[in-house]
């Protein structure tokens, strides 16, 4: 049992070490250790060639979409910015002096908000009245 757990330390400490060892930045000793293991270590070795080959398909993809790569079509830019700058939905939520009620003017929309919150709060303090109301009449004496 302990020396299974002391090998699967070591498979870790070796599996940490596979990336510099794929990329050829592991130091010259360690890359040594690490080799003596994988000479030994079956499963160490799967996860070293499975390492390179996710190396390999991303090279292969690098590659692939550097080759794509298009330049952009001529005057995609200036519309961009030419629709950017077209009032929208956007354009009214994003200036604030227009107010929250979409083309209301910023006083009108204070006001219906406060009105919200008013009618919200009395609402809430009629229920609370009548609660205790009925309960005073259930429970007399509270």
């Amino acid at each position: 049992m302990r020396r299974e757990r002391d090998r699967s330390r070591i498979c870790r400490e070796v599996q940490a070490h596979l990336p510099g060892l794929v990329d050829g930045t592991l130091p010259r000793w360690r890359r040594g250790l690490v080799n003596a293991h994988l000479r030994r270590c079956d499963t160490c070795r799967a996860e070293l060639e499975r390492q390179r080959a996710v190396v390999a398909g991303l090279d292969d993809l690098e590659a692939a979409t550097a080759a794509a790569i298009e330049e952009p079509p001529e005057g995609l830019l200036d519309a961009l910015l030419e629709r950017a700058e077209r009032p929208g939905v956007r354009g009214r939520a994003a200036v604030p002096v227009r107010g929250a009620v979409s083309g209301a003017r910023p006083g009108l929309s204070v006001a219906l908000l406060v009105a919200g919150a008013l009618a919200g709060t009395a609402a809430g303090y009629v229920a609370w009245k009548g609660t205790r109301a009925i309960l005073s009449r259930v429970r007399p004496g509270e």
